[in-house]
């Protein structure tokens, strides 16, 4: 998949770090699947990943969850198994 950011470099699978803030806290996850650009390290985390997150944050703040998230499918290029690589180490 090209990188939208540069459009000279591929997105690789990766595992990263995702931080966000949630009401008063930092919410901390370790070990998110995404993607980076080998040019220029953008990142983009994992579609799937990102609706089951909502999903749960929803649960557990109480809001009506978004119940679309059984109609997602991953990406052909999500379902391969994550390799690491030289610059992910």
């Amino acid at each position: 998949m090209d990188c939208q950011h540069c459009r000279i470099g591929k997105f690789q699978p990766t595992k990263i770090a995702y931080y966000s803030p949630l009401n008063e806290h930092l919410m901390i996850i370790p070990d998110v699947p995404a993607y980076q650009c080998d040019v220029c390290g953008a990142t983009d985390y994992d579609e799937v990943f990102m609706l089951r997150l909502h999903y749960l944050i929803d649960k557990l703040t109480g809001k009506e969850p978004n119940l679309e998230f059984d109609e997602w499918q991953p990406r052909p290029e999500q379902t391969v198994q994550w390799q690491p690589n030289r610059r992910s180490r």
